[in-house]
């Protein structure tokens, strides 16, 4: 009787460390392809960064700067301002 209840209290023991044990492995995959992901996105703003350091410094590099990040257009362009999504 108490062999079998030793052998009891092993069987549900172990059960319990795989269960444990599953529920880890898991966790860490679902972490593991945050991670991946992340790296991903990393690794396409790295790419985007080496265009932009290798691109040429030349005149439409300066405008195409200029009007992104400056707001600047050139004086024979028409520049339409709209602002029906600002009010939302």
């Amino acid at each position: 009787m108490l062999i079998r209840l030793l052998l009891a209290i092993l069987l549900v023991t172990s059960l319990g460390m795989f269960v444990t044990g599953i529920m880890k492995y898991n966790e860490f995959q679902r972490e593991k392809e945050v991670l991946l992901e992340r790296r991903d996105e990393l690794q396409d703003e790295i790419d985007e960064l080496r265009y932009l350091i290798d691109c040429p410094v030349d005149y439409d590099y300066i405008v195409r700067v200029a009007k992104q990040k400056l707001g600047l257009h050139l004086p024979d362009e028409i520049v339409y301002y709209n602002d029906y999504n600002d009010s939302k």
